[in-house]
């Protein structure tokens, strides 16, 4: 007798969230992926003034606050990603004077977060891959064979048998680029203008320069998490580099890139 197989879907993260789980815990550990998930956004999202992330950028320099365990996982990661890559990952906002104190904004004393510049953090550019991770965190402590959440295409996928996963031409959507076999195993995929950009569509991501990139320009990387493949794929952006050093640092690869 097959294993009972649930399969849902909610508007999270600015994008529309699958969880698909398959075991006799199945429809349980779907729902309590997605809680988990939504908890994971209430505190990062940089779009709602109560969420912890906006109280972090509140804070003036020098502000010791307490932060959620998850939170400090994300901003310590990202804190280091921007140091490591010499700034390629840059997820600061703010004025051009707050920008030109190149320190990341915020430091650790141990799990106190420390307020260090005036500029404030957007963490979306690595927080959506955090929830992900999450959820399959939770997926696991039920009865499930394998698993699979995909949020607006960073997915991991967790179980005993691998899955086939096709992955878009970021500048064609309706175009597969090539297809990945996942084991228990994450991919990220990044668009500068967006998925389903045009050629006429603003660009979001800049280059290591400062340099706005082509709206089609993107990449997608397989990792072990999908925070860092999440947050690699903008490396890979920013510095044009399929080779870059931080992708063999933290164990990721780049499965499609498109300059433009």
């Amino acid at each position: 007798m097959d294993a009972p197989v649930c399969r849902r879907a909610r508007p999270l993260l600015g994008t529309l969230v699958e969880v698909r789980a398959e075991g006799s815990d199945a429809g349980v550990a779907v729902a309590a992926a997605l809680d988990e998930i939504a908890a994971v956004h209430a505190l990062l999202t940089f779009h709602a003034e109560d969420s912890e992330l906006q109280a972090i950028n509140r804070a003036a320099p020098g502000e010791r606050l307490i932060a959620d365990s998850r939170t400090l996982a994300v901003l310590r990661l990202a804190a280091e990603l921007h140091d490591l890559s010499e700034r390629a990952f840059d997820c600061r906002i703010g004025p051009v004077d707050f920008l030109a104190d190149t320190r990341f904004p915020v430091s650790f004393d141990g799990d106190i977060v420390v307020k260090e510049t005036c500029a404030h953090v957007d963490l979306g550019g690595i927080a959506k891959g955090f929830a992900v991770d999450c959820a399959i965190d939770v997926l696991r402590g039920f009865a499930v064979e394998s698993a699979l959440v995909n949020a607006g295409g960073d997915l991991r996928h967790h179980g005993t048998r691998p899955m086939s996963v096709q992955v878009r031409d970021p500048r064609n959507a309706a175009r597969v680029a090539v297809s990945v076999l996942l084991d228990n195993a994450a991919l990220a995929s990044s668009t500068a203008g967006g998925f389903g950009a045009a050629v006429e569509s603003a660009s979001r991501i800049r280059d290591a320069s400062g340099r706005m990139l082509p709206p089609l320009a993107g990449a997608t990387v397989q990792a072990p998490s999908c925070m860092l493949a999440d947050a690699l794929t903008k490396v890979v952006l920013a510095t044009g580099d399929e080779a870059h050093p931080l992708l063999t640092r933290y164990g990721g690869a780049v499965v499609v890139y498109s300059p433009a």
